[in-house]
């Protein structure tokens, strides 16, 4: 397994990132770490993962202090915005991976 990067990512409301993939072609592992140390169920900014067609939700993450989240690369997932109640900023790290075989 090799680190691809490490990304620092920070949203606020109205900031919902598009549908992606970490990984295209190679497997790999994404792990997100959730660095807020309070966040109530109220503000949103769930980490989303879809099908492969980007049509259908298949999981939702609540950020949770400290959570954290790990994932093959390959899955579809967006970060939703906070809502307009947080006063924060939704903060998150994120290591990428690439298995190569």
């Amino acid at each position: 397994m090799t680190l691809l990067g490490v990304y620092a990512n920070g949203q606020t409301f109205g900031q919902d990132t598009i549908i992606h993939r970490d990984n295209k072609t190679h497997p790999g592992l994404t792990v997100i770490v959730f660095c807020n140390e309070h966040w109530p169920t109220s503000w949103g900014g769930e980490l989303v993962f879809y099908d492969d067609t980007k049509e259908n939700i298949i999981k939702a993450v609540l950020p949770k202090s400290r959570r954290i989240v790990i994932f093959d690369g390959r899955i579809p997932h967006a970060a939703r915005s906070p809502s307009v109640k947080c006063d924060q900023v939704r903060m998150t790290l994120a290591f990428k991976t690439v298995i190569k075989e």
